[in-house]
């Protein structure tokens, strides 16, 4: 895997998202939805009070130890405002000293075609199938109750596998709440990266085929999840969870993530198959890099959806476990940029 000296050929990325449409090929749940969990009641953080409203602080950790690479890792979110965000002065200079870009997937490396293509291959139900006939009664009814008063039509809903709803759900709370997946941190940092190398840990064909191979429970319980915390763009969980990652509030971010872990004879599935198996291989991916020689003194910018970095079970906890740096980078070097040896702090906004 060339990194410093093999420039990624990537298609151009328009900066202008188009709100409203449901199923695209820009949207991954993985990209922007990551698992968020469930609602929080509290407080917005102190912090926020000192930012403007697209200013963010968000959680990041440089890794070290291995006889590989450096990496800075941002826990990312993968939606934002139709502005974008305005990221720290450390992170972004941070970003500059580095040699590559890695990201879960890069979607520019296929087709928008293509993608489409498997969407409907993997997120329709076949000729003669409804979703109707295959969910649970009392699933139906709330999918029913819970569409009635949005854009998205129950028959078009009837003929969608639970995952891929799930998805266009999401979709319709983020445009109701002015954020688009577009505008996430991936997406960002891919705009960003000039020369450098694009490495994705995974094709989008891999993403769709995991989601649309999902067990049958597992997507269930997604569409479960998915209508008590989305089906009402006023209930206001998406604003409690962006102003948590803005803030770098890791907290409040666990609670929104795990809570209903609490529920394990019900969502035990869901947690392991979405967020611990997949934190692990991407723990695995993110060692490979620290250990590969080839790339000693390399900087490399990595962007890891944020539910898969905290927790007990986090990649960052699992990399320290194992013997390796983990600093999360604190609010202060985030707001500043460290020169070369010799210089002095330049301050942040």
């Amino acid at each position: 895997m060339m990194m410093s000296t093999q420039t990624s050929e990537r298609r151009s990325i328009s900066r202008s998202p188009r709100p409203g449409r449901f199923v695209r090929a820009t949207v991954f749940p993985f990209l922007w939805l990551s698992l968020m969990g469930c609602a929080y009641l509290g407080n917005p953080q102190a912090v926020l009070k000192e930012m403007t409203p697209n200013e963010t602080l968000p959680l990041a950790w440089r890794m070290s130890g291995g006889e590989g690479a450096e990496l800075y890792v941002l826990g990312a979110i993968q939606m934002g405002p139709i502005s974008g965000w305005e990221y720290p002065v450390g992170m972004v200079a941070a970003f500059e000293e580095s040699s590559a870009l890695v990201v879960e997937v890069n979607i520019h490396e296929s087709s928008p075609e293509s993608v489409q293509q498997m969407i409907a291959h993997y997120g329709r139900l076949p000729h003669g199938q409804t979703l109707k006939g295959s969910l649970p009664p009392e699933l139906w009814n709330l999918l029913s109750v819970t569409l009635a008063p949005t854009r998205i039509p129950l028959p078009d809903a009837n003929r969608l596998r639970p995952w891929l709803l799930s998805n266009v759900i999401i979709m319709e709370t983020l445009v109701q709440n002015d954020y688009f997946p577009e505008q996430g941190s991936a997406e960002e940092f891919i705009r960003r990266a000039g020369d450098r190398s694009i490495v994705p840990f995974e094709s989008p064909a891999q993403q769709i085929s995991f989601l649309g191979t999902l067990p049958k429970r597992v997507q269930e319980l997604y569409l479960l999840e998915t209508l008590k915390h989305y089906g009402d763009p006023k209930e206001g969980y998406v604003g409690r969870y962006v102003d948590a990652w803005r803030a770098g509030d890791e907290r409040v971010l666990e609670d929104l993530t795990f809570e209903d872990f609490g529920e394990a004879d019900t969502f035990a599935p869901f947690f392991k198959t979405m967020i611990y198996d997949r934190s692990a291989r991407l723990g695995k991916e993110l060692k490979s890099l620290l250990d590969a020689v080839q790339h000693s003194g390399e900087s490399v910018f990595v962007v890891v959806a944020v539910s898969h970095m905290i927790g007990d079970r986090g990649v960052a906890a699992a990399l320290k476990d194992q013997g390796y740096r983990v600093d999360r980078v604190e609010r202060s070097d985030l707001r500043r940029v460290t020169p070369a040896a010799g210089g002095s702090d330049v301050p942040g906004p």
